[in-house]
């Protein structure tokens, strides 16, 4: 249950951000009644992510106890592992550029359709309803943050939140009011499509593989409608009721959690695959704590699924955990460059 409320949360809070940039620019330069083509490739891209993984669910569990369900299971823990740190640093390194090429993507699929007399520019009145969102793209700036920077960051032909409140607009800016157009609409569907289908799809393979080690799966649901709920509430108090939140900070903190869950996984596929025989090293198992805390009770299960307790492990497994833990967490936090700058002082 924990690991899924951490995995909407996380995901949720991030599809949220890059629909609420795609939102405030269409907002920004008049084009508000593209809206529903953007909300259409969201809905499509989070079903087909969605059927996708109950398919390969529904697939797994007939080989249950087979060693193609264990082969699945093991590549479905390594890919996600993999997905987990991939995502975190990127989001920490891409964060200041997201608006900006969003923004950029936007502006060329706008300006596809070239016949016909544009409307004219919208009325400042209309634009000063890009203000609900100012926090939308703000968001960009505070991830920031994350990597080191204070303020918010200003790029070639990018805003400030603060731009976006008065009613500015980037340089670059598909002109406001151009007609609608079927290539236009698609257009904006499919960019939101692959925007937040990516989201979609990391969101499964990491659920599938909370599923595969997880004994327990009956919590799984309610965790991931509790995570999904906050992110839900997270991105309403931000873009509708004005307020903000550090979102750097929060995806600081989720991206460090995700690392030790990430461990876990990791932990899962070295497990899987000295029981296949693949790994056959560090097989000593170096305690036996189920007396005190079994895997298959109900905490157990949760330090099991989130935290990588595992009741027996190898020598293997805990050195494979220290070693990701230890080297992931040193480069996310950038504990090295404080070290140095304290010495250098």
């Amino acid at each position: 249950m924990l690991a899924t409320l951490v995995i909407f949360l996380r995901e949720g809070v991030e599809a949220s951000m890059i629909v609420a940039i795609l939102l405030a620019y269409l907002s920004r330069t008049g084009q508000r009644r593209y809206f529903g083509d953007v909300f259409a490739g969201v809905g499509a891209a989070l079903g087909l992510a969605a059927a996708g993984g109950v398919a390969a669910y529904l697939t797994v569990r007939t080989y249950a106890g087979s060693r193609v369900q264990t082969i699945f299971e093991t590549a479905t823990f390594l890919l996600a592992t993999v997905l987990l740190t991939y995502m975190t640093f990127w989001m920490r390194s891409h964060a200041r550029g997201l608006k900006s090429e969003l923004s950029s993507r936007l502006g060329a699929v706008l300006g596809q359709d070239r016949g016909g007399a544009l409307e004219p520019p919208p009325a400042r009145a209309e634009l000063t309803d890009a203000a609900a969102m100012t926090d939308a793209v703000a968001v960009t700036d505070a991830v920031a943050v994350t990597a080191g920077t204070q303020g918010p960051a200003r790029r070639p032909g990018g805003m400030s939140a603060a731009d976006v409140g008065a009613g500015g607009t980037d340089a670059g800016s598909a002109p406001p009011g151009r007609p609608a157009g079927r290539a236009t609409r698609v257009g904006l569907a499919l960019l939101a499509f692959q925007a937040v289908g990516r989201e979609g799809v990391e969101t499964v393979v990491f659920t599938l593989a909370i599923a595969f080690s997880s004994a327990h799966r009956a919590g799984m649901l309610a965790g991931g409608l509790i995570g999904l709920a906050i992110a839900l509430g997270i991105a309403f108090t931000m873009y509708r009721l004005g307020h903000r939140i550090n979102v750097g900070r929060f995806f600081a903190v989720v991206g460090s959690l995700l690392m030790i869950f990430a461990a876990g996984l990791l932990v899962d596929a070295v497990q899987n695959l000295q029981q296949l025989g693949w790994l056959p090293i560090g097989r000593h198992p170096l305690w036996h704590t189920g007396s005190i805390l079994s895997e298959d009770s109900a905490l157990g299960d949760i330090a099991h699924s989130f935290l990588g307790y595992a009741q027996s492990p190898t020598v293997l497994q805990a050195a494979v955990y220290l070693t990701y833990l230890a080297c992931v967490l040193v480069a996310f936090l950038g504990i090295g460059q404080r070290i140095r700058r304290v010495a250098a002082r």
